[in-house]
């Protein structure tokens, strides 16, 4: 755990201080941006943008006990300003609302089998294959817990729009897991 006085030094530019501070960071915030970016590279630079973040804003934390949950926080925050950044660039994330749009509540994964034959790596691994915003959804609301109305403000997007993305989210992961269980039956 880290130590008032190890976030002393790094409020006075310790360079061992702010070792110690990015060795403790480092899992948290790579996890985080894992999530929301495609390849290690661009999470690396979410990661190393999160933790410049966390080095500016270190005189606002309040309490060193919940520094782990601030350094999510931020990372999470940074990694949407990455993805904005990224979508603004590429504008290639149009998209109108089908008429799948009403049976959000039909589509879900199959806990069961994910639970028994898959680990978090390979349902990870089939996240990150999922267009940008859609998955940016996907991590915001079903892992991170942020409400539609959240992840609208965050993504600028509509609730409707938050709402289509979950659902096509769902409905994607719902066939590549019905197509690795099948893979898996046929052999």
């Amino acid at each position: 755990m880290i130590s008032n006085l190890i976030i002393q030094g790094c409020l006075k530019n310790d360079r061992k201080c702010q070792r110690m501070l990015y060795e403790f960071c480092y899992p948290i915030m790579m996890r985080v941006c894992k999530r929301y970016t495609i390849n290690e590279d661009e999470a690396t630079e979410s990661m190393n943008s999160s933790f410049l973040k966390v080095l500016e804003k270190l005189g606002t934390l309040k309490d060193v006990q919940t520094l782990p949950a601030w350094v999510k926080q931020i990372s999470v925050n940074t990694s949407i300003d990455y993805y904005r950044a990224k979508k603004r660039y590429s504008e290639r994330n149009r998209f109108t609302i089908d008429t799948e749009y009403s049976n959000v509540e039909n589509t879900h994964f199959n806990s069961d089998f994910t639970e028994s034959k898959m680990n978090t790596n390979e349902i990870f691994k089939l996240i990150k294959e999922l267009p940008d915003t859609t998955r940016e959804v996907l991590n915001l609301f079903a892992i991170d817990g942020f409400s539609h109305r959240e992840v609208a403000g965050m993504l600028n997007i509509s609730e409707e729009a938050s709402r289509w993305h979950l659902h096509k989210a769902r409905k994607m992961m719902t066939e590549k897991l019905e197509s690795i269980h099948y893979t898996l039956n046929v052999r």
